[in-house]
């Protein structure tokens, strides 16, 4: 680890993400815009319990992290934050913003118009209804059913679009015409969290049982710690204390 030249720490990795593009689903984004803190922050902020942080190494650090961590201690880790912008369809910010410990700003179709963007599932990943778990997806559909769906989907996203320009063309207002517009459509946020909410974030929506769309866009933001605050990734990873 390195700072910077205004004396704040920096991580390295994160330098490295800061900027990058990642594509998700069809037409979704995730960018890493700003952070706040590297893995020692936590550290630091840990150790101020009993005021010794001069003279430690990377290695009394990465043990610190991973006791913290195992012992659920947390609070420390609320001193590293991350800010992503983030282009999801409706449905998935839906499950998104549930997590209230989030700060964050979204693209408004009060002030501007509704693009041309809506998300649409490859044929091979339509899915159907499970059997016993009411609240999530199950196994693939036929190939003729899954590309029948496929095509309604579209279909649907096509007119209602075409419904929302002609009500924008008819004078009704952007805040109003915009009640045909279908959960696909694409919205955009700056989405900030601290460290510690976050691995909450990923215990959830990393989870086999979390829903498909939203997995995907966990998994981008999850490379993007694991490549920024290797120690914290490592404390997350580890296996829980016995008996836990």
């Amino acid at each position: 680890m390195s700072e910077s030249k205004t004396g704040r720490p920096i991580s390295e990795g994160a330098e490295e993400e800061l900027g990058k593009v990642y594509k998700v689903l069809n037409l979704g984004e995730v960018e890493l815009v700003d952070y706040l803190g590297d893995d020692r922050s936590v550290a630091r902020a840990a150790r101020t319990s009993y005021q010794r942080s001069e003279g430690k190494s990377d290695e009394h650090d990465k043990r610190l992290i991973t006791r913290l961590w195992k012992d659920r201690h947390t609070s420390p880790f609320e001193m590293v934050s991350l800010t992503f912008r983030i282009r999801l369809p409706i449905f998935v910010m839906r499950q998104h913003v549930r997590h209230r410990t989030a700060s964050l700003n979204e693209w408004s179709f009060r002030y501007t118009e509704c693009p041309d963007l809506f998300y649409k599932p490859e044929v091979d990943d339509v899915r159907g209804q499970h059997t016993t778990n009411k609240q999530m997806s199950g196994e693939g559909l036929s190939p003729e059913a899954s590309k029948e769906a496929k095509e309604m989907i579209e279909k649907h996203n096509s007119a209602s679009y075409e419904a929302y320009q002609k009500l924008l063309k008819l004078g009704v207002a952007r805040e109003q015409a915009r009640v045909v517009l279908p959960v696909s459509a694409y919205t955009q946020i700056i989405w900030r969290m601290d460290m510690r909410n976050l691995l909450g974030y990923f215990s959830l929506r990393l989870a086999p049982d979390a829903q498909k769309e939203i997995r995907e866009y966990a998994k981008v933001m999850a490379e993007i710690v694991k490549k920024g605050w290797p120690l914290i990734w490592e404390a997350y990873e580890s296996p829980p204390p016995t008996g836990s």
